[in-house]
């Protein structure tokens, strides 16, 4: 695969530093989405910013999310655009991403009461029928990213229809500053979500969001689950890294296209050097994602059909993808 730069735009100094991956995606179109912060003449702002091919872009201001929370972005395609500013708020933008309302999202499955979870950035994936699945943090640590959650959309609304932990037991834990979520209830951080034909598929990557960003992890598992949630499939897995010299950690975010997984070191040592591969679902085989000359500092985070995405702290990159 090879990778031809179109279109690069930038969106101000750290618009895209937090969280990681940015919170960005293509659209069907070939257009992308992403939530930028950006400076304005009064202050900092945040924003769901479209650009398309040609690079034209605009930024639509979003109202302020509840501390801890990062925006995540629902594409419902021909139906418009929704960002959960954090698990009580969405906003609804019409197909040509005008006419924003905000509504509250219902709560049925004790998602936002009590000792709340809160929205961690990134993408919302399709489940069908009106169902998304959203990734959310635990109720009492804004870190560690446990939570499972299935959003419906129905007409104007948005409802939290049931929230689950992955079992703990199926995959290598070996600790970190704790392997155990609210409760007592042993399961692991979870990446990024993804159903394709009614399969569906979790990245895992490890026990401890802080050991994953500090020491290390202890594991990373990317699996295809059952009905029940449980591994069904391990489509590639690192396991024993607390008993190997050095510090390993892998991010994952699944393309829009479902087709792959964008693995991504978190530390530059270790056998791919700090450099990305794409990790096929379908046969968990590795493919070293290209590189283009003049983009360091960039890093691949979508790909759909011939269009590729590539974003850094300030900028994003539209290319395209050949063979």
């Amino acid at each position: 695969m090879k990778l031809v730069p179109r279109a690069r735009v930038e969106l101000g100094p750290g618009a895209l530093a937090f969280p990681h991956p940015p919170t960005v995606c293509l659209r069907a179109d070939g257009s992308l989405l992403g939530i930028a912060e950006q400076r304005t003449d009064v202050g900092w702002v945040t924003s769901l910013v479209h650009v398309r091919p040609s690079g034209e872009h605009r930024a639509m201001p979003l109202p302020e999310r509840a501390f801890g929370a990062q925006p995540v972005i629902v594409d419902d395609g021909d139906a418009g655009v929704i960002v959960l500013t954090d698990e009580r708020t969405a906003v609804r933008f019409d197909p040509e991403l005008e006419s924003p309302t905000t509504v509250e999202v219902v709560d049925r499955a004790g998602v936002s009461g009590g000792e709340r979870r809160v929205t961690i950035g990134g993408i919302v994936r399709s489940a069908g029928a009106g169902n998304w699945l959203v990734v959310l943090s635990d109720p009492t640590a804004f870190q560690n990213a446990r939570t499972i959650a299935r959003l419906r959309l129905d007409g104007t609304g948005a409802t939290w229809e049931a929230a689950e932990l992955l079992h703990g037991d199926d995959y290598p834990m070996a600790g970190g500053r704790t392997s155990t979520a609210p409760g007592g209830t042993k399961a692991p951080i979870v990446g990024d979500v993804l159903e394709v034909d009614g399969t569906r598929f979790a990245a895992v990557k490890g026990s401890d969001t802080m050991s994953l960003l500090k020491y290390g992890s202890d594991f990373f598992t990317l699996a295809e689950l059952d009905t029940g949630g449980r591994v069904a499939r391990r489509v590639y897995e690192e396991r024993g890294w607390k008993k190997q010299p050095g510090k390993h950690g892998i991010r994952a975010r699944f393309t829009s296209d479902g087709e792959y997984a964008i693995l991504s070191p978190v530390f530059g040592t270790g056998e791919w050097k700090g450099r990305q591969q794409l990790l096929r679902l379908r046969d968990g085989s590795l493919e070293p994602v290209p590189s283009i000359r003049g983009t360091a500092g960039f890093a691949l985070v979508d790909l759909r059909g011939e269009a590729a995405l590539l974003a850094s702290n300030d900028e994003v990159l539209l290319a395209e993808r050949t063979e």
